[in-house]
């Protein structure tokens, strides 16, 4: 199985944003989040990652950032992963209705049954591991947990999830390379698909993750620059 490239998309108040390490304010805005998922998937990518950062700044998933990810599953017929904000189950069920599979991170710290209530109720969920120093962020990167990256993969291999995903917040949206080593102990703990996000700038640090054991790589600032030709990636990890 090789590698499989995934654009994100963020969001910030409907628009198509791209942030270093998660702060607002920082970074590029791309604009309209639509125009730029029909742009990526002209490119021929297939499945889109759509962070709600204003969801998960507020807890919650917000409607209009839901519509979007909606459109590009059913205009565009992309698969879609949604998170951001889903830490009640009904909100989790709104992604799914959005024809999204949902990202759940901060919620599973307090409850990590909530991935096993998401599964039964959406088939497929993705449970997310933020990471800052070794230990697991929460609460839109905000607070830091005691848990590390290993314990939290230990207790998640209980839970029924379909995979998980790993973002290198030190190096997320800094193009300043990928967390391998991290992302190679994670994959010594668990024979399930993980995604990796963080740092990647270019055709050499997707074969190091791939190498490292990835099964997907999320792409956002890289491609958001230009920095990696958009084509020559879909072409090869499309």
């Amino acid at each position: 199985e090789r590698l499989l490239v995934i654009p994100s998309i963020d969001l910030e108040g409907g628009r198509a944003v791209k942030r270093v390490r998660g702060a607002r304010g920082t970074g590029l805005t791309l604009g309209d989040p639509l125009a730029y998922a029909e742009k990526l998937y002209g490119y021929g990518f297939r499945v889109f990652h759509i962070v709600d950062l204003d969801g998960a700044e507020r807890g919650a998933p917000v409607e209009a950032h839901l519509k979007i990810a909606r459109i590009v599953a059913e205009e565009l017929g992309a698969c879609v992963q949604y998170g951001g904000g889903l830490r009640r189950l009904s909100d989790v069920e709104k992604a799914c209705s959005a024809g999204a599979t949902p990202v759940i991170g901060s919620a599973w710290l307090s409850d990590p049954e909530i991935l096993d209530r998401a599964s039964e109720a959406c088939g497929r969920v993705i449970a997310a591991l933020d990471y800052s120093g070794g230990r697991i962020l929460y609460n839109a990167w905000r607070s830091k947990a005691r848990l590390g990256l290993d314990e939290a993969l230990s207790t998640l291999e209980e839970r029924r999830v379909t995979g998980y995903l790993l973002t290198a917040v030190d190096v997320e949206g800094t193009l300043g390379g990928p967390d391998a080593e991290g992302l190679a102990r994670a994959r010594r703990l668990t024979s399930r698909p993980i995604e990796y996000s963080g740092g990647i700038s270019s055709m050499q640090d997707l074969e190091a993750i791939e190498r490292a054991g990835a099964d997907a790589a999320i792409l956002g600032m890289a491609l958001a620059t230009g920095l990696l030709d958009a084509r020559e990636v879909a072409a090869r990890y499309g």
